[in-house]
């Protein structure tokens, strides 16, 4: 064999030396391979992997078109609140429950309770949230007592009602009650109390009686008044809402009498809807939140609202002169407003309105309301609404106010001229139904008498007296 041959190739021999066979160079490796073999470790094979269940195409189909609409729905859309405070709203007499009527209508929980069951009927209610207090004949007379009373014989039936209506998604009770009346004004003491143990903040609506209104009612309304206000000085009351109708009457003058209660119920419950739904809606502007909102409406003590429009916005000063004129358009007149401790306002309009509103006119607005209500914490937002006109709306809220004292005084000195003219009357009624017999009305009967002694002596006596001899006198009057 040559040299090159022999060494690509091992020569295996015997113990002897002799040459048995002759291994490649393929061969060795392949049997080093087998011997690592042997001597590695057995390792158990991995199990087959599961097999995927077959799905249905259809089903698929279906969530893929679900998760795509839930996608065009953009998150903060999808999580929007249709309102600041969950107001629970209690109607009491018939004006308070005209009012928590149009609360019903705006979406708000709402019952109502009256003496009189007539004036239940027309309130567009469920029946199971208009509630009759058995009192008397029915109604209070316009009497406080009867109202008081009324309330407390009922405490059991109102409580009932109350934790039926309510539960813990309304964060505020508020009670709609008008001073002219009697239901209303002498109960609304007491159902405070019963609604104070649903634990909630309490606020009310307190309606002031027109400048044409009876002397009892005007009367009614400020002693009414100012026992709440003891309720809001010490804070049992959260916020006392006043509205007067004899204001609410030069707001919107020339109406019939159908028109104006439904109007001026409107006017009282819009704005604070209005204030209490955009707090909580997102603007592409200045934002009065949630939290904003409720800091005004609870500050505490006297709170009044109202509205103000001009189609003159791109003035420089218009929206400014507005607030000039702030008492104008609050729906109540009489407050010192520099007492004011917190105002949101809100400036409203619509796309194209409030896309050309410079922006400096509405710092001078912002600039005269802290003159006018000297210094106070403002909280302001401007929010697109839709409005057919070209105009801007100023909304605005006050709080932390005294009592209107110069309405007051007004009203005092009304009801007091009025019930001197009714009490002169009560003094003179006996004169007027009595006939003058002369001074001495002892001697004015004895005459009488010696008058029907000499009549039966007389001949017509005689001729009278046998005419009815044995006949038996009937009294008529017994039957």
């Amino acid at each position: 064999m040559d040299e090159k041959t022999s060494q690509n190739r091992v020569v295996v021999t015997d113990e002897m030396g002799e040459v048995i066979r002759i291994k490649s160079d393929a061969e060795i490796v392949k049997e080093n391979q087998e011997l690592e073999d042997a001597l590695r470790p057995k390792i158990p094979p991995a199990p087959p992997l599961p097999q995927p269940p077959t799905l249905d195409l259809d089903v698929l189909a279906k969530l893929k078109m679900m998760q795509k609409a839930k996608e065009e729905v953009p998150m903060e859309i999808e999580q929007l609140k249709d309102r600041s405070l969950n107001f629970g709203v209690v109607g009491l007499g018939a004006a308070g429950s005209r009012l928590a009527e149009v609360f019903a209508e705006f979406g708000y929980e709402a019952c109502v309770f009256n003496t009189a069951s007539q004036d239940l009927q027309f309130i567009s209610l469920p029946s199971s949230r208009k509630v009759l207090l058995p009192f008397a004949l029915g109604g209070a007379g316009k009497e406080l007592d009867n109202g008081r009373q009324a309330v407390e014989q009922n405490a059991e039936l109102i409580l009932a009602k109350l934790n039926e209506v309510f539960n813990e998604r309304q964060e505020m009770l508020i009670l709609a009650v008008s001073g002219a009346g009697g239901t209303g004004s002498g109960g609304a003491e007491s159902i405070l109390g019963l609604m104070n143990t649903l634990q909630r903040p309490l606020g009310v609506i307190f309606v002031l009686p027109m400048e044409t209104e009876d002397s009892l009612s005007k009367h009614n309304s400020v002693v009414t008044l100012s026992k709440l206000a003891k309720l809001a000085s010490t804070d049992v009351i959260s916020t006392l809402i006043i509205s007067d109708n004899s204001k609410i009457e030069q707001i919107y003058p020339g109406l019939s009498k159908a028109e104006f209660w439904n109007t001026a119920n409107h006017a009282i419950v819009e704005p604070l809807h209005l204030f209490n739904h955009l707090s909580a809606q997102p603007t592409k502007f200045d934002s009065l939140d949630p939290m904003d909102f409720s800091r005004v409406f609870t500050c505490g003590d006297c709170t009044v609202y109202g509205v103000l429009e001009t189609s003159d916005y791109m003035e420089t000063t218009k929206l400014a002169e507005m607030a000039m004129d702030l008492e104008g358009g609050l729906l109540a007149s009489g407050f010192n407003l520099k007492e004011t401790r917190f105002v949101g306002f809100m400036i409203t309009g619509n796309e194209k309105t409030l896309s050309r509103l410079p922006n400096v006119n509405i710092s001078y607005c912002s600039h005269l309301i802290s003159e006018v209500c000297n210094s106070p914490k403002i909280a302001h937002g401007i929010y697109q609404i839709e409005l057919p006109e070209d105009v801007v709306r100023l909304y605005i809220m006050l709080s932390g106010l005294g009592l209107p004292s110069s309405r007051i005084d007004s009203l005092q000195k009304e009801a007091e001229a009025q019930m001197a003219i009714a009490k002169e009357k009560e003094n003179t009624r006996a004169e007027k139904m009595s006939v003058d017999y002369g001074t001495n009305v002892a001697g004015t009967q004895a005459t009488e008498i010696h008058r029907l002694i000499s009549q039966k002596k007389t001949g017509f006596g005689k001729l009278t007296a046998t005419a009815n001899a044995g006949k038996k006198i009937i009294d008529h009057r017994k039957r």
